[in-house]
């Protein structure tokens, strides 16, 4: 598992823990869609470079700035998740929305 994995993993873990939203509130409010196509990104860079595809993983700042966001700005937007943990869950709602719909495109499902 890449750092930015377990980072991300530790947001979502920690966040969890400290909110008590109610079952069916969970991942509904509206997503950021900058943070989704980064995380995606993240996750598609990651899984790509531990198959051997594509070379090596990318830093995270190299990941953030071709989206056009400064590192400042992705931290201050993740600790905003930390804070608000049932909007993290929305956006990786999302992420994990978007990966499959990528994967059956690949795939042809």
């Amino acid at each position: 598992m890449s750092v930015v994995s377990r980072s991300l993993t530790l947001i979502v873990l920690g966040g969890m823990s400290s909110c008590s939203p109610a079952p069916k509130e969970l991942g509904t409010l509206p997503a950021d869609s900058l943070m989704i196509e980064i995380m995606v990104d993240i996750h598609l860079i990651n899984a790509r470079a531990e198959l051997g595809y594509g070379g090596r993983e990318l830093p995270l700042d190299t990941i953030i700035a071709r989206h056009g966001l400064s590192r400042k700005d992705y931290d201050h937007r993740i600790t905003f998740y930390t804070d608000h943990p049932d909007t993290y869950l929305a956006v990786l709602n999302k992420v994990t929305e978007r990966i499959g719909q990528d994967a059956r495109l690949v795939s042809g499902y």
